[in-house]
């Protein structure tokens, strides 16, 4: 079930970039506003969308830092302690 998901997951991510793409190609009028007003649309979305996560990055790495810092300090002192146990 798993192996399946690694396989579906990257064509249905190509399918829908394929689609993301091909939006702009169909979305003519016959003024010429159309595609342009798509494109602002877009823009404008991905750029807050954009900003959004680099706002959340920022919130949230002062945090998670540490925590990852004491995970590992914690792992090699595991692996420290082992192997002195063992030549013990």
């Amino acid at each position: 079930m798993m192996n399946l998901k690694k396989k579906i997951a990257p064509a249905l991510m190509g399918g829908a970039l394929a689609v993301a793409t091909a939006v702009p190609a169909f979305a003519s009028d016959a003024s010429g506003t159309g595609l342009s007003s798509v494109e602002t649309a877009l823009t404008t979305s991905f750029t807050s969308v954009g900003s959004s996560m680099t706002s959340l990055v920022g919130k949230i790495l002062p945090i998670a830092l540490p925590i990852m810092g004491a995970l590992l300090l914690v792992g090699f002192g595991i692996k420290a302690f082992k192997k002195v146990a063992n030549k013990a």
